[in-house]
């Protein structure tokens, strides 16, 4: 019979009419004239009126959906004390599961068979009756024991169906007799009250594995972190020892702890024999942060080797309990998981559960029931498994990695332990815990469990236990000694991913080619991001947007809007893929942008305007993000870390929201290569400007950006102005990209965003690049470039001079020099023509403000041998750029730092006025200012 057929036959068993049924039934037997007539009939022709068929219906389903709230899954004792009594009993449940369900059985009730409704459970196997006592006995195994099982909630009744085979069927439990010794060596690394998460996650990869699976990355806490190096990556115990040792590693700056750093491998797997690469990125001790750079990570490979559906490459989060219910980029990243532009094809999470966080336990720190409530908002199934019960933990392990091969989304392991020796194996916790902790100083570690079970049920022996633990001790022995005559400098296993010919031809010398375009391409391209599309109806603003476009095209000039196309579109022509995410960035946020166009009758959209330019080019990706900085951001950084030729942007929606995702930016995208030699390109198109919107929709705090970086003013200042005569400054901006950590311009015109985005690609390395882009320039008349500017053999120019005619003309009657950067000098222009100071106030504005551009400003100042210095900014004194450039120029320029006057608004601890009116009074008075002439 059709499936879908079928269940419609059986409504009524549903979970939601279930209880209706149960209900009306319950009412029936207390007044039959309180029920519809059709009721009556239905429950007496069904002979009801003796026993409560549907009371046993109802308890099935209370076991399915509530016996996790009960389950022995604690091996302290400490949660739900009583439960491990019922186990073997056909004792019911505690009234929290079974409610009122059985309150009128009686003892002869127990023997009676009833027949089991196929569509509520299959604990019966081939039985189609079972006795109360077994239907009982059966379930509270099942739901009470060692395994709390989440997974009612899932709408899809195959599903649904699909997992109660998993766990009911009699006998599905089981696994072989070989198996504890295919494992052993898995059970004895740190890790201790949680040891079974190592062979768990080792049966995953062995399962996944069989479903065609051949690369995982990790995302993994600090607990279980070298035990996981270890017996999940198989890195050599003699490298982990190295790491303890406090020197420089390659390919590092600054180096990270231990329990931080990455690893890459390739792992021989028992069973199958089959291989498969295993990654595990090195992160921060914000460590839920890197969840959704492994997402992104994996999408990355998956696209790379255009696998669509997620078979061959998987993510694994490894979560703390604490952690999982605490941090919000949990649900941050879960909400990706079926997005159809950031879907892995499911995520398995596994859950260290220690009970406890640093020292508060689960009481104070969640309002859940659970660690992993969480979860439930994509409907993943979740399996909270004893610690102490390694088979167990293994089979649900199992299948988790069916499920997430089968369905492709995500699943939740959440084993159940405890942490025995404090939060970092140094810290006393009796302080905090000592009831918990008296339990655990008197509870056996699951080795010693373990292995009384194996030798009670004859399948190993004490000489079997003597013999390996004596062996992995002397293993352990002679890697540490391997250890002594190593150096970290000889090891570079870290680098999670292996970009070893691009790494290799890296070298900071190496002069980065001119990033124009040929004028048959540009002419190509400005003429398609300016047509309407066929068989779409667009929107009347739409049509103006392209009418506009056509206009300057006829000009031979180009806005920001356009200027973005030609740099994305020239890369796609190149065979770079393109991915640009964020908030509305199909359309853009002040709807400049426009690459994917809306049929105003139809539900259809065109796929990208600029899709289909060029023969065989690249793959463009445009796609709108859910509303999430941190995750998002995460993700991307994720992907731009596995493909170095991908140019990958992230946009704020506006700047100012880039501070919710703080945490990617300071832990992770700025000191990413220092601390784990993780180059990325990562680009962050923040829109920024002080335009009266009030204090969240002003600034994107670049002073924030600019104190990240690592560029040191004094040695970088020298090398730049005492730089041999035969380097060019483009060789000298070379040796600067290379050695800072990254980028971070204030662009004002759409060629240099052509440039710089270009750029990002052609640089034989890679840096993030923060750019503060435009809101009012994105339509002002001045701010646009001419075809010219982005030819073939041009590039991007750091700084602008001033090439007003009078200026040119009479450079040594400047009396004052403004230097400045990003939308104020607009306003700036504006202001010196009306006021016709053209001859006597100069107008310098820098683009790339890091690395700073010394050679080149020293060069431009040194045209106006009598002017003073004054740098004017719209942002307050103490944001925006000031206190970054102050010390720069004057050091440039061979200055004392009181030189350097400050024009612009008065510090304060808000980045902006809410007041339109306040906002404007405050530009006059600091334009007056900059127009002053001493």
């Amino acid at each position: 019979m059709n499936t879908s057929i079928k269940r419609q036959k059986e409504t009524f068993l549903n979970p939601g009419n279930g209880i209706f049924l149960e209900e009306t039934y319950n009412s029936w037997l207390r007044d039959p004239q309180s029920v519809e007539k059709s009721w009556d009939n239905y429950f007496r022709s069904n002979n009801f009126s003796g026993q409560k068929p549907l009371d046993i219906d109802a308890t099935i389903r209370a076991y399915q959906a509530r016996g996790h709230l009960i389950a022995d899954i604690d091996p302290l004792g400490i949660q739900n004390p009583e439960v491990a009594k019922l186990q073997g009993t056909p004792d019911p449940a505690p009234a929290v599961v079974v409610r009122r369900h059985l309150e009128s059985v009686t003892e002869a009730d127990f023997e009676k068979k009833y027949t089991l409704p196929s569509s509520l459970t299959v604990i019966g196997g081939t039985e189609k009756s079972l006795s109360l006592r077994e239907i009982l006995t059966r379930l509270n195994k099942i739901y009470c024991g060692h395994l709390g099982l989440e997974y009612t909630y899932i709408p899809d009744f195959e599903v649904l169906d699909w997992l109660r085979h998993k766990f009911e069927v009699p006998g599905a439990w089981e696994l072989s007799g070989d198996h504890p010794k295919k494992y052993g060596a898995e059970k004895r690394f740190g890790l201790e009250g949680c040891e079974s998460f190592v062979p768990a996650i080792v049966q995953c990869f062995e399962s996944s594995a069989e479903h065609g699976v051949e690369a995982a990355v990790i995302g993994m806490a600090h607990r279980g972190r070298l035990n996981t190096l270890v017996n999940i990556c198989s890195k050599p115990m003699h490298q982990l020892f190295v790491q303890f040792n406090p020197i420089p590693m390659e390919g590092l700056g600054s180096g990270d702890v231990k329990y931080h750093l990455g690893n890459h491998s390739e792992r021989l797997l028992e069973r199958s024999g089959k291989k498969i690469r295993v990654a595990v990125l090195g992160n921060p001790s914000h460590l839920e942060a890197v969840s959704p750079l492994v997402v992104g990570r994996v999408r990355a490979e998956q696209m790379v080797h255009q696998d669509f559906e997620g078979k061959k490459s998987m993510a694994v989060l490894v979560h703390g309990d604490a952690a999982f219910a605490g941090q919000g980029i949990c649900y941050e990243t879960m909400h990706l998981t079926n997005l159809p532009d950031y879907t892995t094809g499911g995520v398995i999470h596994a859950v260290i559960n220690n009970q406890i966080g640093f020292t508060t336990d689960p009481r104070y720190s969640r309002s859940s029931t659970h660690c992993t409530d969480v979860a439930r908002v994509v409907n993943a199934p979740i399996f909270h498994v004893h610690a102490d019960d390694p088979d167990l933990v293994a089979y649900c392990s199992k299948v988790a990695a069916e499920y997430r091969a089968t369905y492709h989304n995500d699943v939740v392991l959440d084993i159940v332990g405890y942490r025995r020796n404090g939060h970092n194996e140094m810290d006393e916790p009796m302080l905090t815990q000592p009831l918990m902790y008296k339990r655990i100083k008197s509870h056996p570690n699951v080795l010693k469990i373990y292995s009384d079970k194996l030798l009670k049920e004859g399948i190993i022996h004490e000489d079997f236990i003597k013999k390996e633990t004596n062996e992995y001790l002397e293993h352990c022995e002679l890697e540490f000694k391997k250890a002594q005559t190593i150096s970290a400098m000889q090891m570079s296993d870290w680098h999670d991913v292996p970009w070893s010919e691009f790494f290799a031809n890296q070298n900071p010398m190496k002069k980065i080619p001119p990033t124009g375009i040929s004028t048959a391409d540009i002419k190509k391209i400005v003429t398609a991001f300016s047509t309407s599309p066929e068989d779409i109806e667009p929107h009347a603003q739409v049509f103006r947007v392209l009418e506009r476009r056509e206009k300057l095209i006829d000009q031979e000039r180009f806005d920001w809007a356009m200027g973005e196309a030609l740099a994305i579109a020239s890369l796609l022509k190149e065979g770079c893929h393109v991915r640009l995410s964020g908030q509305d960035v199909e359309r853009g946020t002040f709807s400049h942008r426009i690459h994917i166009i809306h049929d105003q009758s139809r539900d259809k959209t065109w796929k990208n305007i600029l899709h289909d330019i060029f023969p065989n080019q690249a793959l463009y990706t445009v796609t709108n993000s859910p509303l999430s900085e941190f995750g998002v951001l995460g993700f991307e950084l994720g992907y731009s870390a596995y493909d170095h030729n991908t140019l990958t942007l992230w946009e704020a929606q506006f700047g100012d929201f880039a501070n919710n995702c703080q945490v990617v930016i300071d832990s992770l995208l700025s000191s990413g290569q220092s601390k784990w030699g993780r180059q990325v390109g990562l680009v962050l198109l923040l829109p920024h400007g002080m335009e009266g919107q009030g204090p969240e929709h002003s600034s994107a705090r670049l002073e924030r950006f600019l104190q990240l970086c690592d560029d040191s003013t004094q040695v970088s200042c020298e090398e730049d102005l005492d730089a041999p005569r035969d380097e060019s400054p483009d060789c000298v901006m070379t040796r600067q990209l290379f050695e800072v950590n990254w980028i971070v311009c204030n662009i004002t015109t759409p060629a240099n965003l052509v440039h710089v985005l270009r750029r990002q690609i052609l640089m034989p390395f890679r840096k993030p690049l923060i750019i503060m882009t435009p809101k009012s320039l994105l339509r002002h008349p001045d701010a646009q470039s001419s075809f010219t500017e982005i030819t073939t053999g041009t590039s991007l120019k750091p700084i602008y001079e001033d090439q007003s005619p009078a200026i040119i003309a009479s450079p040594e009657a400047v009396k004052k020099i403004i230097i400045c950067s990003g939308k104020v000098y607009y306003d700036l222009v504006a202001a010196r023509r009306e006021r016709k100071l053209d001859e006597l106030i100069a107008i310098v504005r820098i683009e790339q403000i890091c690395p700073f551009p010394y050679h080149l400003l020293a060069k431009e100042i040194s045209r106006f041998p009598i002017a003073k210095i004054t740098w004017v900014q719209e942002e307050h004194q103490n944001q925006g750029a000031y206190y970054y450039v102050r010390d720069r120029i004057a050091l440039a320029l061979g200055l004392p730092i009181e030189e350097i006057r400050y024009c612009g608004r008065a510090a304060s601890a808000a980045p902006a006025t809410g007041s339109k009116m306040i906002h404007q009074e405050e530009l006059l008075a600091f334009i007056d200012t900059a127009m002053a002439i001493e």
